[in-house]
């Protein structure tokens, strides 16, 4: 017969505060059954527990594979407590009901990273009678809590067992939802356990998203787009960059596009400081801004506020409403630089968001007046090359999904399958790295122009290189186009600041199928480029800007090529 509480099993690899659990639920009168490792810890705790292997026949069988799978333990989950036929069955087969389990199982993807893995490692790690116990368990919740009866109830993170101890201490508030949401989590969780492993043994003959809400969005992409949010589990090849990770800590809640930005300045900024640490050894601090995705400025300095003033002078007007990401903490200064650098008058500068590593009370303080969302992330505060995005990359199309390899390129001036024309000073060198990190993650095609470590032009997502080439040079001014009729043709006149434009860089994600688009470059003030080359016609164009009098750094477009975003 059970205590008032019931019964309770408890089997996890993960033993955080589980004495602590079990020693609250045995003081609200459950009575306790335990697995092997977790009976024995909870035992030496002075709380009392029985080894579910003496009601499983007296032990583990087949090196403990086969403990809670047997037809006392499933029908202890399955009977359904509020049928007396069913309870009269148990008692004739002298069974027991179990109303809680505790499980989480053997976490396979460590086993699966560990450098040493094989097929026969992961085969061993493989859990089968833990997400079994989940899922029975899970049934029966959700059979009991619909009826709006008496219902079991199911932990299966870690992260639950302080909050369902308060709940049962508290003496179950608003139960039939309460075990309905543990229920569904436990089911989740299955469905991860068993992607992990379909996904390992299948290989890339299959592709399994599991992922669970972290935060709802205000709508989508448009206001008409009413259910969205953020989705994800980060357990799996934990990315301390990834979404669920960045903290929102002031400022109007983070909508859906707020989120693709965040996503985009990650893939920027891990991509610039890669290339500076590949290059020079070091990473600056640096700022980049973005509008709808691609960077519409980018910084870096000695500092992040002088980087956060290149950024913004790279562009004033793109930067209206934009999203901004330093790899470093907000302070006042950063805060101030932000809302008034090149503001006419006392006018504070329209932003949507500003993210980094850590942000201090006065900068929230500054920040806040406008609700500017904050928001924080400590990773962005060490960005290296480890910090490129290496997780599969999925897109969505329709009802199918498209997957590829993450981008791991960084570029290298050092490496052998780099050619040159003409020399490069160490400055263009640094701003070819940050034109390169902006353009190879911007809508292709796109043309990028960097100088003095701040990009001043970007032309992304244009169908020809000329069109890259020739909205990158129109970025490089604040002044607006001016137009002329001339008969049946409008003329759209876009005056270049040819001292700005002056011995700046410029970046191609891919080869120049003419000359046209360099020589156009060129002819505005461009003095090095970093391209790639298909073949040795494309290599031939790039020998001929060389001759216009710029330097040139390729490398083939099988190795280098940075298209991004389709």
């Amino acid at each position: 017969m059970a205590e008032p509480g019931g019964n309770a099993l408890i089997s996890v690899f993960d033993k955080t505060g589980i004495v602590d659990f079990a020693g609250g639920i045995h003081e609200l009168g459950w009575n306790i059954y335990g697995s092997g490792g977790t009976a024995k810890q909870i035992g030496e705790a002075g709380i009392p527990v029985t080894d579910i292997a003496e009601l499983v026949g007296g032990k583990a069988i087949l090196g403990h594979k086969v403990v809670t799978l047997s037809r006392e333990v499933g029908a202890a989950l399955l009977a359904d407590l509020n049928d007396a036929d069913e309870m009269a069955e148990m008692e004739r087969n002298n069974l027991i009901t179990i109303e809680m389990v505790v499980q989480d199982p053997y976490p396979l993807e460590e086993a699966i990273a560990k450098p040493d893995a094989t097929p026969a490692s992961v085969l061993a790690a493989t859990d089968i009678g833990g997400p079994t116990l989940l899922r029975e368990i899970a049934k029966g919740a959700r059979i009991l809590s619909e009826l709006g009866t008496q219902g079991r109830i199911v932990l299966s993170v870690a992260e639950q067992r302080q909050m369902v101890l308060e709940w049962l201490q508290a003496g179950k508030p608003d139960e039939a939802e309460f075990i309905r949401l543990l229920a569904a989590r436990a089911v989740y969780e299955v469905a991860r356990y068993t992607g992990i492993e379909a996904q390992y043994w299948n290989g890339d003959e299959v592709s399994i998203t599991v992922a669970r809400k972290v935060a709802d969005t205000k709508y989508g992409e448009n206001p008409q787009q009413v259910k969205a949010a953020l989705y994800a589990d980060n357990r799996v090849n934990i990315d301390p960059l990834g979404l669920g990770e960045f903290k929102h800590v002031k400022g109007w809640e983070l909508s859906y596009i707020n989120e693709t930005d965040i996503y985009r300045l990650r893939q920027t900024s891990a991509r610039i400081a890669a290339g500076f640490e590949r290059n020079f050894s070091e990473v600056p601090p640096m700022a980049v801004g973005v509008k709808h995705g691609n960077a519409c400025g980018a910084g870096v300095a000695e500092t992040h506020s002088e980087a956060v003033k290149k950024m913004l002078e790279g562009d004033t007007r793109a930067i209206f409403g934009g999203v901004i990401m330093i790899n470093g903490e907000i302070d006042a200064e950063v805060a101030r630089v932000l809302m008034t650098h090149m503001m006419d008058g006392e006018d504070n500068r329209l932003l949507d968001g500003v993210i980094g590593a850590s942000v201090t009370d006065e900068a929230l303080e500054l920040l806040s007046r406008k609700k500017l969302r904050v928001v924080i992330n400590p990773a962005l505060g060490n960005l290296n090359e480890q910090s490129l995005d290496k997780n599969r990359q999925k897109r969505f199309v329709g009802d199918a999904v498209l997957e590829q390899d993450a981008n791991m390129f960084v570029l290298d001036f050092a490496a052998d399958h780099m050619d040159q024309y003409g020399d490069l000073t160490n400055q263009q060198k640094r701003d070819l790295v940050l034109a390169w990190g902006v353009g190879s993650t911007s809508n292709s095609n796109t043309i990028t122009i960097a100088k003095e470590g701040m990009i001043i032009g970007n032309g992304v997502g244009q169908q020809d290189r000329v069109g890259a080439g020739q909205l990158a040079l129109s970025r490089t001014t604040i002044e607006l186009p001016e137009f002329e009729d001339e008969g049946d043709s409008l003329i759209m006149k876009v005056r270049l600041d040819k001292k700005k434009l002056e011995g700046a860089v410029a970046y191609s994600d891919s080869f120049f199928p003419f000359a046209d688009g360099p020589s156009l470059l060129v002819r505005a003030g461009i003095k090095a480029f970093l391209a790639t080359w298909n073949t040795e016609a494309h290599k031939e164009i790039l020998k001929e800007i060389h001759e216009l009098g710029a330097s040139v750094a390729m490398m083939p477009d099988k190795i280098g090529r940075g298209f991004f975003g389709h």
